[in-house]
């Protein structure tokens, strides 16, 4: 896992610096809180919450909302700690892991969060409580609770390995967007009616390793 979060901190920062080489002088912490819960609440949006209409559960957008979810994060981080190795070390990876494997031993967090999720069986209002505690957790500023209550969002519906391989597609798929001139409004999210993002998702269960996966997707879009 150590080699795959230090790849996935290694994308970011080079996705951030073609979007702003000085994105460390240039943005603040704020601005990836604010993207965080912006993002938790389109994956809410993703999920039958609306009393006064029909849903159904998108739970292949959720899992994508998962993943930009946590390209703010890995920026979070890399605003919060000076180098990948601190990162790496750091309380808060610490707290992702223990939210992966859902394990509740030696946490400094409100007990009264864990009970509400241990308790909940419906797997819609979990999915929709956890993603109100992760946005929670980082407009307080609490980095271990944000992250923690992030990675029980993942456990429910990833595997680490699944996360990896959607975090890089994004990225890829991100790159390509500013190659394609995102940033100045050029760039066309709709292929033949559906969004580049479906496009993504589909092209990640038909692969096995990395290097598939980008020459897959940018023989697909660019």
């Amino acid at each position: 896992m150590k080699k795959e979060l230090l790849e996935m901190l290694e994308y970011q920062d080079k996705l951030n610096k073609i979007i702003n080489e000085n994105w460390r002088e240039i943005r603040k912490k704020e601005d990836f809180i604010r993207a965080t819960w912006i993002e938790c609440a389109e994956l809410v949006d993703s999920l039958p919450w609306k009393w006064w209409k029909k849903q159904n559960a998108d739970i292949d957008n959720v899992k994508i909302e998962i993943v930009d979810i946590w390209h703010f994060i890995l920026s979070y981080l890399l605003m919060e700690y000076k180098t990948y190795n601190e990162i790496l070390s750091s309380d808060a990876i610490k707290y992702f892991k223990k939210g992966l494997e859902k394990n509740f031993t030696h946490l400094e967090l409100d007990g009264t969060y864990i009970h509400h999720y241990l308790g909940e069986n419906n797997k819609i209002n979990r999915l929709i409580f956890l993603a109100e505690r992760v946005a929670e957790g980082f407009l307080k500023n609490n980095l271990k609770e944000g992250i923690f209550f992030f990675g029980l969002l993942v456990s429910e519906l990833l595997e680490f390995k699944e996360l990896y391989l959607l975090y890089i597609g994004k990225n890829i798929l991100n790159h390509i967007r500013q190659e394609g001139g995102y940033k100045e409004g050029n760039y066309k999210k709709l292929i033949n009616g559906l969004e580049d993002n479906k496009y993504m998702f589909e092209v990640v269960k038909s692969v096995k390793s990395k290097e598939e996966l980008e020459k897959k997707l940018r023989e697909l879009f660019l």
